[in-house]
């Protein structure tokens, strides 16, 4: 547990320093019990921290009028209640948590930082989430799985990097968007966790069942995707932070899997390591960026940065597998338009960062006037600015797609993050009689950019509409500065610092990128409905994907 620490911490929450130093003071008093509760959980002695967090509960409720410190310690409580209903599977002990934030959510907002508080609010709800299994998500029961993404979409953008929350918000996050099929944004944030070297065992092990989904969902596989799972297990059952209990079952699994693995007459070696190094060390500065930044459009590259996620080889037919329709190369010629833009929008990202010498001499050949207002102007900026628009004619396009291979047209004009309209002419029923995982992954990745679903990245589509239509000005840095009014031509007018409008756009580029790979799943799962023969690989079947949230 790291509750603790982040709230007496965040010192900056407070306005009048004094009320900080009191609550210090009355945490301080009550640090013993917070940390035996703590430790209890974390040992698995789940029962003995209940009853202490009963009791400590007992006695905040009694008194009379509730300080900072009461609030403080009542949030502690509620993030530990939460934990012992995951960890001991106690939806009631869950949902305690849960009331706790609900009844007091503004004065915990006031005391605290929001991510702290979005990030446990989610965990509450993740708990509490009737689909435990992602092959049972519905077009019916998806709304709950949206509703949680949010939170802790709106967690991450709240977050401080310097928390020591950030990496448990990172896997739990994670373990959201798997539960929806959004697996190449999951392995992303599973890998930027792992490569901190941290004993964090959920992470590897979400990390191995989101590659054994891949598996299902791609229907493809290869060995070195199975060496990934069982070497995840593996990690795991080494973790000194998982019950006894859990590092044997976590063990098992990797032999389990490393046996399958022999029995297919498959191996990898120390030397072929090695030449997976080698191999990447020789790709140029532009791959090597691509696959650092997890840009590649790679079914290989999800998991493996070898000479095979060299090449953009994304394509909706398989080599192992026949694949029949007539649509298939009409759906091709589209992926095949989709990679082109995205390719020249991961360029673009690509060259702001690395600008060559002709950049540098254009930037003093394009003479602009100084108007003193720090607006970043030239073509690295246009740069940035048409990766943002590429990104979204991209998803256009798969909407346009989708509605044509289904037959899912709605009336009025297609764009990406409200064409599914669920909530009228039964369109609801309609995308549950074709659904598939792709599709789904595609509807929750839509509800990211729908003001209408509270979607954390809605204000996308009006910058989109700004960067077309009026004036988007990119800020070198907020300094507040226009000493000639420059910035009143008009009221349309959007103003963005480099550092947030970089942070969003490779946020927009992932979004992209995942649906682009689930538009190619969606698009092959429909091709193979008549060819479902033969099982999955390695015995993986679609009957145990469950969490382990943080």
């Amino acid at each position: 547990m790291h509750l603790i620490w982040v709230v007496i911490q965040n010192s900056a929450a407070y306005a009048d320093q004094s009320i900080y130093c009191s609550a210090v003071k009355g945490i301080s008093e009550n640090m013993e019990i917070l940390q035996k509760i703590s430790t209890h959980i974390d040992r698995g002695n789940f029962d003995t921290a209940e009853d202490l967090c009963n009791q400590l509960l007992s006695t905040i409720e009694i008194e009379d009028k509730k300080t900072v410190t009461t609030y403080i310690i009542l949030f502690n409580l509620a993030g530990f209640f939460v934990d012992l209903g995951h960890m001991a599977k106690r939806k009631d002990l869950s949902l305690l948590g849960l009331n706790l934030m609900s009844n007091h959510k503004e004065s915990f907002l006031e005391i605290i930082n929001p991510s702290s508080f979005f990030f446990n609010l989610a965990n509450a709800k993740s708990n509490l989430i009737s689909i435990e299994n992602p092959f049972e998500l519905t077009f019916q029961n998806i709304e709950e799985l949206v509703e949680l993404k949010n939170y802790y979409w709106k967690a991450l953008k709240e977050k401080n990097k310097d928390e020591e929350n950030s990496h448990e918000l990172l896997v739990n996050l994670s373990n959201s968007l798997k539960r929806q099929f959004r697996l190449s944004e999951s392995l992303r944030y599973y890998d930027i966790v792992n490569s901190f070297g941290l004993d964090i065992p959920q992470a590897h092990i979400n990390r191995s069942e989101t590659l054994k989904m891949l598996n299902i969902v791609s229907e493809s596989y290869s060995v070195k995707m199975l060496q990934e799972v069982a070497d995840g297990y593996k990690i795991a059952s080494k973790s000194e932070k998982i019950p006894v209990s859990w590092a044997e079952y976590y063990r098992q699994l990797s032999l389990f899997t490393e046996e399958k693995i022999f029995e297919m007459g498959l191996t990898i070696g120390d030397d072929e390591k090695k030449e997976t190094q080698q191999e990447y060390n020789n790709l140029s500065s532009y791959r090597k960026f691509c696959i650092e930044k997890h840009l590649t459009l790679s079914e290989h590259g999800l998991y493996c940065a070898c000479a095979g996620s060299a090449r953009d080889n994304l394509t909706i037919p398989l080599l192992q597998k026949s694949i029949g329709g007539k649509f298939v190369p009409q759906m091709e010629m589209v992926l095949n338009r989709i990679k082109s833009e995205y390719s020249l929008a991961r360029r673009n990202y690509y060259d702001y960062h690395n600008p060559t010498e002709e950049d540098l001499d254009l930037l003093h050949e394009d003479c602009f006037t100084e108007l003193l207002n720090n607006e970043l102007l030239g073509i690295p900026a246009e740069k940035l600015r048409t990766s943002f628009r590429l990104c979204f004619g991209i998803l256009d396009k798969i909407a346009m797609a989708i509605c044509e291979i289904y037959n899912v047209k709605p009336k009025g004009e297609i764009y990406f993050q409200n064409f599914w309209r669920l909530d009228v002419d039964e369109r609801r029923d309609k995308f549950e009689s074709i659904k598939n995982p792709g599709l789904l992954a595609l509807y929750s990745i839509a509800t990211d950019l729908n003001m209408h679903k509270d979607g954390e990245w809605a204000c996308f589509k009006n910058w989109r509409n700004s960067l077309e239509h009026g004036l988007f000005v990119i800020l070198e840095e907020d300094s507040g500065i226009d000493i000639y009014e420059s910035f009143t031509a008009t009221p349309d007018i959007v103003k963005i610092t480099l550092k947030e409008f970089l942070y969003f756009l490779e946020q927009l580029l992932q979004l992209t990128r995942s649906a682009i790979f689930s538009f190619v799943f969606s698009i092959r799962h429909l091709a193979l409905q008549s060819n479902t023969e033969g099982g999955i690989p390695c015995e993986l079947n679609r009957k145990n994907f469950t969490d382990e949230d943080l």
